[in-house]
């Protein structure tokens, strides 16, 4: 009896977030694939390529894919990469080949990982910085060694839009630095190109000028209930409307949301970008979510599209328990609501 009651539950819920308003009028209807580092199930892979296809039933229209390069700590300036095998080139270059084949237009979008395995957050990718203008000035000359040469993969394989770089909070002030950055890419690369600034430090950035797209990592504080209403989340969203739009207009650019997720736990709209795995699993919070973006932005010109955080090359991975409660959407109640909106 219990069990028919979740399920005439999770059927009346579902009920009512699918019947959407309106039909997505975004561009780019994309999901972020990540990658799993463990050979014959990443980029390039059978495994992947099956992902593939379920993410075209879905209705996705694009995907983002994900590459590295590594710090050992954000004190010291050097900049690390070609020596993890899972992401050789070839392999980078036969996803984007099987992308392509099935129809898919595709984001390349490079990370810098910080410090070992575990995340930390005394010692990630927002936090570098160097006072010390040799040290920035070394850091710069690594990270554009490796950004040049992504550009130049991404232009010999017909990649459509191409990130310069991806939450760098406190070196996104450094515009001359950028600026260089961005000349050197368009040398090598003809496609689209952004930079993913993490969140509210996109309205500090001052190169968007030189970019086609303005691209925002979009995890924004909706409300401080742990368990919302349909309503009170898109009153949040309407807060961040109106400046998303006017960055917009300033630059007259139009806006990716180069991610954006929601993990399936209660209170997943209250600190969207923090992992907690002591929160309780809720599918239907984290469907209310998405449904209070698509109400939001579904028919706002300025909105290029968004890229969906985030699928798995291979579902049996490393991350088991953040495929129960984090930020995929993989067989839970959101794909019905994504599929309902974009097909």
């Amino acid at each position: 009896m219990y069990l028919i009651i979740i399920l005439i539950t999770i059927f009346f819920n579902c009920t009512l977030i699918s019947s959407a308003i309106n039909k997505s009028n975004f561009n780019i209807n994309g999901a972020v694939l990540s990658h799993i580092h463990k050979e014959g199930n990443g980029y390039g892979s059978k495994k992947s390529d099956e992902m593939h296809t379920h993410l075209k039933k879905i209705g996705y229209n694009s995907v983002q894919i994900n590459t590295f390069c590594y710090m050992r700590d954000i004190s010291i300036p050097a900049v690390f990469y070609g020596f993890d095998t899972t992401l050789y080139k070839k392999n980078l270059i036969n996803e984007i080949k099987q992308l392509h084949k099935k129809g898919f237009t595709v984001m390349l979008k490079p990370h810098v990982w910080v410090g070992g395995i575990e995340f930390n957050p005394e010692n990630w990718r927002n936090k570098i910085d160097y006072s010390n203008p040799g040290e920035r000035a070394s850091w710069f000359h690594n990270y554009e060694n490796f950004i040049i040469k992504q550009a130049m993969i991404a232009e010999d394989n017909e990649v459509e839009i191409f990130v310069i770089g991806t939450e760098l909070v406190k070196l996104a002030k450094y515009d001359k630095e950028w600026k260089k950055i961005i000349k050197q890419v368009r040398d090598v690369y003809s496609g689209k190109i952004t930079y993913a600034a993490e969140g509210n430090n996109a309205f500090k950035i001052e190169f968007w000028d030189g970019l086609d797209f303005i691209g925002l990592d979009v995890y924004f504080q909706l409300t401080n209930k742990i368990n919302p209403e349909l309503k009170d989340l898109e009153e949040g969203w309407k807060k961040n409307e109106e400046k998303i739009r006017l960055l917009s207009e300033k630059y007259n650019k139009k806006i990716i949301f180069t991610e954006i997720g929601y993990k399936s736990v209660i209170g997943t709209a209250v600190r969207p970008w923090e992992w907690n795995g002591d929160q309780e699993v809720s599918q239907l919070q984290q469907a209310h979510a998405f449904e209070a973006m698509y109400r939001t932005f579904s028919n706002k010109e300025y909105i290029e599209g968004i890229y969906i955080w985030k699928y798995f090359t291979d579902n049996n991975s490393y991350e088991k328990d953040n495929i129960k409660k984090g930020f995929t959407p993989y067989g839970k109640i959101t794909e019905g609501v994504i599929s309902g909106w974009i097909n």
